[in-house]
């Protein structure tokens, strides 16, 4: 984590590596698809809990057991988003462009591209908000 003098006040800023090392755990493990959307949840709860929404469905009919079927966090005038296939062996990656409530565009990424631009907002938003700056300090082991 490096820091800048920005008109006095001392500015957080991510290194590349770590940037790197936080798009790396955001990707998900296409061989347990279930425990890698829970995990990516949680992370993202705790790191931007108002922007964060989850869709679950019961794992069959009857089941108590949900899994986690799409994910999306809006982070800014960005909405990221995965969505398990109805397979659910696989998931399709997406970032949208919101203009007042409106989305505007929506493009497909790849897991690596999609996490990799995830990553980089989410350091944005670190350098707005404590709690987000803590959270991905303590999951990147920088405490």
């Amino acid at each position: 984590m490096g820091a800048t003098e920005n008109n006095g006040l001392e500015r957080f800023v991510f290194k590349p590596s770590q940037l790197e090392l936080l798009a790396a755990s955001l990707r998900l493990n296409n061989a347990d698809i279930d425990n890698s959307m829970n995990s990516l949840a949680e992370l993202l709860q705790s790191i931007s809990p108002e922007g964060i929404k989850i869709k679950r469905r019961r794992k069959t009919l009857l089941s108590k057991e949900t899994v986690i079927d799409d994910i999306s966090v809006q982070l800014n005038d960005q909405i990221y988003s995965v969505v398990r296939s109805k397979s659910g062996n696989a998931v399709r990656c997406s970032r949208s462009k919101v203009v007042r409530e409106i989305v505007i565009k929506t493009d497909e990424l790849t897991m690596d591209k999609w996490a990799a631009s995830l990553a980089h907002q989410l350091a944005k938003e670190a350098e707005q908000s404590e709690i987000a700056r803590a959270t991905i300090n303590k999951m990147l082991g920088l405490n």
